[in-house]
């Protein structure tokens, strides 16, 4: 979530099941967000205990394909479906009695396109394709979407939104069966004692977990403050771990996974939660036409920012496209100019609420290749990060992935879990969470399709009228 936050807005604590707000008592934006962020994980989590991992009403969300097996080629049943307890709707655009009566077609869902997901495993030509859903929520602030602005306050910016989005994908089917197979014998040597304890203690849907196995990102990431070694007594105390003048929310992002074996892992990083963005409002070349320059001093675009041009198409499918930097700054017209065009149509198309997104540097790389962890990187004000990656089938970077650092003058220090020695964790991404539920496999040759949904029927028994 990259809004203007103090805090991690998904952080919460499993113990509290409310926040009572105090008279008299400073409000902050962590109050409000930790208090929606208990009630939704308990709402979700007693989905997931009654439904399971995931789970559809009836026939909702069936993949129903036509033959030949091509792009575009089939549908998904109306409906609702659930992947760790969230909710994913796919319903006409009509009410219900207009979608049974005017269009047959309504009654069976929507024509999708499948997404694929080609780089796991992929080897020539597929024999078989595993069509999974993977779920997540996404950010959405004003500058995306200029509804959420209210004009009876003459448009300023408040709130921003997190929308649940889900997509249909395909991956090869055999790196996903081959691990199923081994999560059913327990293949000591291929299964760690850890998930062994899991499968047998959950009994567990098995595809289920072989597919997170093989999509959950496996990227870890500590973080810590050094001290100064600076002597002038003019600068920040050396015994102040944070150098910062202001309290700041760090965001450390993946960009480029780089899943050659030859090519660096990518991150790129803002010390203001990369909330800083710009709506663009045309794109001729190098030259791009803004809304706006920013509000004040402080997030103003100036010379040689790096910036990103993003739309929905990019945020939805985890495309890396190369960081820009700004050359020039037109004030009177609201436009920049870049050292290079972006990539593609990226930004050309406004339906897809294209911004400018600023970042601190040019991106900069992760090299863990040789060794378990990368060394220590500086970022700035003594924040320091250092990157890791669990074991296989998991040892991999994802486009997106991002962790939170809150820093505070308060403490000199930057708010990060230690370990029982007192030295920072090696943390999972706080975001972005991607969800995965398999839906159905189809071999290629024949188009034949098979089932993976999880299906259960409404509980409640119609009463019949005398």
């Amino acid at each position: 979530m990259q809004g203007d936050f103090s805090w991690d807005p998904f952080n919460y604590n499993e113990a509290v099941s409310r926040v009572l707000i105090q008279q008299g008592r400073v409000q902050l934006d962590r109050d409000v967000n930790e208090n929606t962020e208990s009630l939704l994980r308990f709402l979700r989590g007693l989905g997931r205990d009654l439904i399971g991992p995931h789970g559809g009403l009836n026939d909702s969300f069936e993949i129903l394909l036509s033959s030949p097996l091509v792009k575009d080629a089939f549908q998904l049943r109306w409906g609702q479906y659930y992947v760790d307890g969230i909710r994913c709707l796919n319903l006409p655009d009509a009410d219900y009695w207009e979608s049974i009566q005017d269009d047959k077609n309504r009654t069976y869902g929507l024509p999708i396109t499948i997404s694929s997901n080609m780089n796991n495993g992929a080897g020539g030509a597929e024999q078989a394709l595993l069509f999974y859903l993977d779920v997540y929520e996404r950010h959405v602030s004003s500058e995306q979407d200029d509804s959420i602005r209210e004009l009876a306050l003459l448009g300023p910016d408040t709130s921003s939104r997190a929308v649940v989005k889900w997509t249909v994908r395909a991956m090869p089917f055999q790196p996903f069966d081959v691990l199923v197979r081994r999560l059913k014998t327990l293949d000591q040597a291929q299964v760690k004692p850890p998930l062994t304890t899991a499968v047998s203690t959950l009994g567990a849907d098995l595809r289920y977990i072989a597919l997170n196995l093989l999509l959950r990102t496996g990227a870890r990431m500590r973080a810590k403050a050094s001290e100064s070694e600076s002597t002038d007594p003019c600068t920040i105390a050396p015994e102040a771990l944070y150098r910062g003048t202001e309290n700041r929310l760090f965001r450390v992002e993946i960009h480029d996974p780089a899943g050659n074996p030859d090519k660096q892992a990518t991150f790129k990083w803002s010390a203001d939660n990369a909330s800083i963005v710009y709506p663009i409002r045309k794109i001729e070349g190098v030259i791009l036409h803004l809304d706006s320059l920013g509000r004040d001093a402080r997030t103003q675009i100036c010379v040689n920012d790096w910036v990103e041009v993003v739309d929905d198409n990019v945020l939805d499918n985890g495309i890396a496209n190369p960081l820009l930097q700004v050359v020039w700054v037109g004030l009177d017209d609201l436009t920049v100019k870049l050292n290079a065009p972006p990539i593609g149509n990226t930004g050309n198309d406004l339906t897809l609420r294209p911004i400018l997104r600023r970042w601190a540097s040019n991106v900069i790389t992760i090299d863990t290749r040789t060794l378990p962890t990368d060394p220590w990187i500086d970022l700035a004000d003594g924040v320091q990060v250092q990157f890791s990656l669990v074991s296989p089938p998991q040892a991999t970077y994802r486009t997106g992935d991002y962790w939170l650092i809150p820093t505070r003058t308060a403490t000199g220090n930057a708010v990060w879990p230690n370990d029982d020695n007192g030295a920072p964790r090696a943390m999972p991404p706080n975001g972005v969470d991607h969800h995965y539920a398999p839906l159905a496999s189809v071999r290629l040759n024949d188009n034949a399709l098979t089932d993976l949904r999880s299906r259960f029927a409404q509980w409640a028994t119609p009463v019949t009228p005398v």
